[in-house]
C-alpha cells in the first residue's frame, strides 16, 4: 500500500516511516517502565489512581523524547541521504538515488533506536540499585571515574575499582539484562506486527481520502508531542502530584531526568553562582535571614564575607591543657543499624556499649550525602554545596578549617586513609587547610590484613586502625598534642571484609552485605580501643566517632526514610578519665539536635582554641557536658541523591523537595508517613523561609568565594 509516486521503490512513504519510528521510540521507552513495574510493586502496591497517573505521566515524558528522536532522525537523514545519493550516482543506481532520503531516515532512526536501547539498559540497571533514574550522583560518579583514571594511577582509582567489582558480579546483572532485551524485543515485534497489519493500511486510506488533513494532523501531533500534550511541557512531569516516591520516580522519563541531572553537574563546575538558587529568594534577603538564624544576636561586620562574626565565649567545658584529638569517620555509619540483632548475633555490641561510656547524640545528622561533603562540613563548619562537592571543585579557595586552627594552636595534624590520597582531591584540600601530613595506602606496611572473598579496594579497617595506632605511638619532636583523623573504608560497597570471625561469616548469608561489614567494623573498633586503653595510649585523648554520612543505599520502610537515611549518621564523644574534670554531666545520651558542622567549633572550644572571628555555621556542643542545652540548635540537611533540603529542629524534620516543589514534615524516628504541608501554613512558613535562606545564601556565597579570606581575617582567627 504505497503512494502512487512511490510504487516499486521498496520503501513506504516518508509519512508512514515517520509514524512507525515515532511510535517505536515511544514503545521502547514504555517497555522499560513496564519492565520496572514489578520491582516497584514489590516495594509498594499503589492505589489504582496512582498507578494510572504514573503511566499517564510516563507516557507524556516518553512522547516528548520520542518526538525529539523522530525529528532528529529527520534532520540526520539529510546528510545521510546525501551520502547515499552520491554513492548511488557513482554506481548509476537511479532508483536508489530517488529513495535515498527515506533510506537515510531509516538508518538514522535505527541508530537513534539503538542508542535509546543502550541508555535505557544502563538506566534500568541503575534503577534496580537505587530506585532512581540516572541522577546527579551517577554523573558525578562518571566524572570521578574519568578524572581518577586519567589523573591518578588506575589501580588506585576508587571509582574504577568499584566499577570493576560490580562488573565481576556478572550473575547479578547478566540475566537481568537478557530479560530486559527480551521484553524490549517483544515490544518492538508487537508494534511492527500492529503497524503492518492495521496502522499502515489505515494511514494509506486516510491519506487517500484527505491528504492535506492527514498532513496537518500529523504536524500538529508532532508539535504537541514536543511538549507531551501539556502546556507546561517537561515541568508538568517534574512537579506531578504523586505522593509515593516509588511511583513518582517510575513516572519520570529517564532521559529528561538524566538531562536535568547532567546539566546540574555541568553547572556545578562553573565558577559563577547558579542562577536558579537566586530565583528562590534574592541573595540580600537570604543572607539577612540566614544571619538571624545562625548568629544568635551576633554582629556581622563585613558585607563582603557575610557569615564572618565574633565568636561567643564557650558555655561548656574547657580542658585544663590541650588534649589529643582522634576523629574516626566511619564510612556509611548509619545509626538506624546500631543495637540490632540479626540471626541471633548482636551486630554492634561494642558501639552499643560505647554509648554508655560516651556522649551519644541520638539526633545527630550528616549535613550532606557522600564522603567529600561530610568531611567538608565536619572540618570547615560550612554546609555542603548542592552541586559537585566543593572538595573536588573549590579546593583552592579560602576556608577556615579545623586543621589550620589546631596547627596554629601547636597541634601536629595528620590524617590516615586506606586508599589513594587524591580521592576527591583530599590531599590538595587538606594540605591547603592545615594538615601536616596525609598517609594513604602507599604508606601502609607491606604485610597487612587479608581481605575477604570477592572484589574490593583499599585497606580493610583492621589494617587502617593498626596504622592509626602506629601514628599514636610515634614520638613527636617537639612534644605536641596530636590531631589525628581517619576515614574507614570496609563499609563501602561491595562490603568485602575479612571473614576471620564466625559472626562475620554467619552474617554473610544475609542479602544485605552491610551487616557483615558493620559487624567486622565493630570487632575491629573493640580490638583497637581495648588495646590502646590497656597500653595507656589514650591518656589525655578525646575521641569522636561519627559517620561521614548514612547509608549509600536507599534503605527504609518508607520512601522518605530511604531519602533521609543517607543523612542519619551517629556521633559518639568519648573522653579519657584524665580529662574529666569535676561537674561533668557525662556519659549520657543527648537529645539535642546536632550535625557535622558542630564538630569543629566543639573540638576548638574543648581545647581553648576558639578563634576570635569565624564564619562557622555550627555551634560548640561542649555545654552538654555540664547541662542540658542547645534546645534551639538545628541541622541543615542537603541530599544530592534526591534534590532534597531540610531542617531538623526540636519539633522533628522539615523537608523540601527542590525537584517536586513540595514540603513535608515527619518525626525523628520516621515512624509514620510524612505529612504534606503547604508552605503558607503558619507553622511551616518561617521554617520554609529559613530553609530557603540557608540554601540560597550558603550556596551562592561559596560560589562567589565569600566565606573567608585569610588576607582579610587571618590575623584575627
Amino acid at each position: 500500500m504505497m503512494d502512487v509516486n512511490e510504487k516499486g521503490r521498496g520503501l513506504p512513504s516518508f509519512r508512514r516511516l515517520l509514524i512507525f519510528w515515532w511510535i517505536l521510540f515511544l514503545v521502547i521507552q514504555q517497555a522499560e517502565r513496564l519492565f520496572l513495574l514489578p520491582e516497584a510493586l514489590r516495594i509498594e502496591v499503589p492505589p489504582a489512581g496512582v498507578l494510572f497517573k504514573t503511566f499517564v505521566t510516563g507516557l507524556q515524558g516518553d512522547l516528548i523524547i520520542a518526538t525529539i528522536c523522530a525529528l532528529a532522525a529527520a534532520v540526520l537523514a539529510v546528510p545521510v541521504g546525501w551520502l547515499l545519493a552520491t554513492r548511488a550516482k557513482w554506481r548509476g543506481h537511479l532508483s536508489q538515488r530517488e529513495t535515498s532520503y527515506r533510506l537515510g531516515f531509516v538508518l538514522s532512526s535505527g541508530f537513534l533506536g539503538l542508542v535509546l536501547t543502550v541508555l535505557l539498559t544502563v538506566d534500568m540497571g541503575y534503577y534496580r540499585y537505587n530506585q532512581h533514574h540516572l541522577d546527579f550522583v551517577f554523573f558525578e560518579y562518571l566524572d570521578d571515574l574519568v578524572s581518577q583514571m586519567t589523573e591518578v594511577r588506575v589501580g588506585a582509582s576508587q571509582a574504577a575499582q568499584q566499577t570493576s567489582a560490580e562488573l565481576q558480579k556478572g550473575e547479578k546483572w547478566g540475566i537481568r539484562v537478557l530479560w530486559f532485551m527480551l521484553v524490549e524485543g517483544m515490544a518492538v515485534t508487537l508494534w511492527w506486527l500492529c503497524f503492518r497489519g492495521a496502522v499502515q493500511p489505515a494511514l494509506a486510506r486516510w491519506r487517500a481520502c484527505s491528504p492535506r488533513l492527514t498532513d496537518a494532523v500529523m504536524g500538529l501531533g508532532l508539535m504537541a508531542g514536543l511538549v507531551g500534550f501539556h502546556h507546561q511541557g517537561p515541568y508538568a512531569i517534574r512537579i506531578v502530584s504523586i505522593s509515593s516516591g516509588v511511583y513518582y520516580s517510575l513516572a519520570q522519563n529517564p532521559f529528561l531526568y538524566a538531562a536535568n541531572s547532567l546539566l546540574t553537574v555541568m553547572d556545578s563546575r562553573t565558577a559563577e553562582p547558579q542562577p536558579h538558587w537566586l530565583t528562590a529568594m534574592p541573595l540580600g534577603e537570604a543572607v539577612q535571614v540566614a544571619q538571624e538564624a545562625l548568629g544568635g544576636g551576633a554582629s556581622f561586620p563585613d558585607p563582603r564575607y557575610p557569615f564572618v562574626r565574633a565568636t561567643a565565649a564557650s558555655q561548656g567545658i574547657r580542658f585544663e591543657h590541650p588534649a589529643n584529638v582522634l576523629v574516626i569517620f566511619v564510612e556509611g555509619l548509619d545509626r538506624r543499624f546500631l543495637n540490632r540483632t540479626v540471626r541471633d548475633i548482636r551486630v554492634t555490641p561494642f558501639l552499643d556499649r560505647l554509648k554508655g561510656e560516651s556522649l551519644y547524640f541520638e539526633h545527630f545528622f550528616a549535613n550532606g550525602t557522600q564522603t567529600a561533603r561530610g568531611l567538608f562540613a565536619s572540618f570547615c563548619s560550612y554546609y555542603p554545596r548542592q552541586g559537585t562537592a566543593e572538595m573536588k571543585t573549590r579546593y583552592a579557595r579560602d576556608y577556615l578549617c579545623l586543621p589550620s586552627l589546631l596547627s596554629k594552636g601547636g597541634y601536629r595534624t595528620e590524617m590516615v586513609v586506606g586508599e589513594d590520597r587524591d580521592l576527591n582531591r583530599l590531599h590538595l584540600f587538606m594540605a591547603r587547610n592545615g594538615l601536616h601530613q596525609l598517609f594513604d595506602e602507599t604508606d601502609f606496611p607491606p604485610v597487612g590484613e587479608e581481605m575477604g572473598s570477592g572484589p574490593s579496594f583499599g585497606w580493610p579497617d583492621g589494617a587502617l586502625l593498626d596504622m592509626i595506632r602506629r601514628r599514636i605511638e610515634t614520638p613527636r619532636v617537639p612534644a605536641s598534642p596530636l590531631f589525628l583523623a581517619t576515614l574507614t573504608l570496609s563499609m563501602h560497597h561491595p562490603f568485602s571484609v575479612p571473614e576471620t570471625h564466625p559472626d562475620v561469616r554467619a552474617l554473610r548469608a544475609e542479602p544485605d552485605g552491610y551487616l557483615a561489614a558493620l559487624r567486622y567494623l565493630d570487632l575491629e573498633l573493640e580490638r583497637f580501643f581495648s588495646q590502646l586503653r590497656r597500653d595507656g595510649l589514650l591518656k589525655d585523648t578525646v575521641i569522636f566517632i561519627l559517620g561521614d554520612h548514612g547509608r549509600h543505599e536507599a534503605v527504609g520502610r518508607t520512601e522518605l526514610e530511604k531519602q533521609v537515611g543517607h543523612l542519619m549518621a551517629p556521633l559518639f564523644i568519648w573522653i579519657d578519665e584524665s580529662l574529666r574534670a569535676g561537674g561533668l554531666h557525662y556519659p549520657r545520651t543527648v537529645s539535642a539536635v546536632a550535625s557535622q558542622v558542630d564538630l569543629a567549633p566543639t573540638i576548638l572550644a574543648l581545647n581553648g582554641l576558639t578563634p576570635s572571628v569565624a564564619p562557622f555555621l555550627g555551634r560548640d556542643l561542649s555545654c552538654v557536658l555540664v547541662t542540658d542545652c542547645l534546645d534551639d540548635n538545628f541541622a541543615y540537611l542537603s541530599s544530592v541523591y534526591d534534590d532534597l533540603i531540610g531542617l531538623a529542629d526540636r519539633r522533628g524534620l522539615w523537608l523540601y523537595s527542590l525537584r517536586r516543589e513540595t514540603f513535608y514534615q515527619t518525626d525523628f524516628g520516621l515512624e509514620g508517613p510524612a505529612v504534606l504541608r503547604p508552605v503558607t501554613d503558619p507553622d511551616v512558613a518561617p521554617r520554609y523561609r529559613r530553609l530557603l535562606a540557608l540554601y540560597v545564601s550558603t550556596n551562592a556565597l561559596l560560589e562567589q568565594n565569600r566565606i573567608w579570606s585569610w588576607k582579610e581575617w587571618g590575623g584575627r582567627s
